[in-house]
């Protein structure tokens, strides 16, 4: 019997200190899935960059936005009409990484996907005007810029609300933990005065002379 109750107190040690949370896997899963899902995106818009078509407009934009030079950033000329071509013949493609990235993204964090959206749209605004000839080539480079810095922010802030979300749930999940092997440590310790109370007492005799001396257990 004090084995068994030996193996209950153990086990309430386990609840607390032992397999991770559901918030924690949770996290894991998120972090490694958006890692991939970033990864899958930044092939997917390097591979529409680097295509033979993309030829006539590379010298105007940077692959990253961050990257963008001075001279990109104030280039005064309009899309000519095989730059124009081009972004045409390339849209469809980068769409299509867009979407793939969206819908990956509805399984890991779903908060992100209105917010790339609106950034995608506002882009697509841009193009527009670009092959319109209303935009010239470094203002449409500085607004990619200034949606990347007001994207990284807003994707930030969802980012923080998600895992300060998972804290509480590992907040609680663990009170919970705690609660149920104080529980069990307080049944074990009852149960382990019964079992004294109950147990036989066994007293042991000798005689030495005269005298007896005798020893209950």
């Amino acid at each position: 019997m004090r084995r068994s109750l030996l193996w209950l107190v153990l086990a309430g040690a386990l609840l607390v200190a032992g397999c991770a949370t559901q918030a924690q896997r949770q996290y894991q899963a998120i972090t490694t899935g958006n890692k991939a899902i970033g990864d899958q995106m930044k092939a997917c818009s390097a591979a529409v960059y680097n295509d033979a078509a993309a030829a006539p407009i590379r010298s105007h934009i940077p692959l990253d936005i961050r990257e963008a030079t001075l001279s990109e950033l104030s280039d005064a000329s309009f899309a000519s009409p095989a730059e124009i071509d081009a972004i045409n013949a390339l849209y469809p493609t980068l769409k299509s990484c867009q979407r793939q990235g969206l819908d990956a993204l509805l399984n890991t964090t779903p908060g992100f996907v209105p917010i790339l959206t609106k950034a995608y749209s506002e882009g697509d605004d841009q193009t527009i005007l670009l092959i319109q000839r209303k935009l010239t080539w470094g203002d449409y480079t500085k607004g990619r810029r200034d949606r990347f810095l007001a994207l990284q922010v807003a994707l930030q802030a969802e980012g923080q609300r998600v895992v300060s979300g998972l804290q509480q749930e590992h907040n609680a999940e663990m009170a919970q933990r705690q609660r149920a092997a104080e529980a069990l440590s307080a049944w074990a310790q009852t149960q382990q005065l019964i079992n004294a109370t109950n147990r036989p007492v066994i007293t042991n005799c000798n005689a030495f002379g005269n005298m007896v001396n005798c020893v209950s257990r």
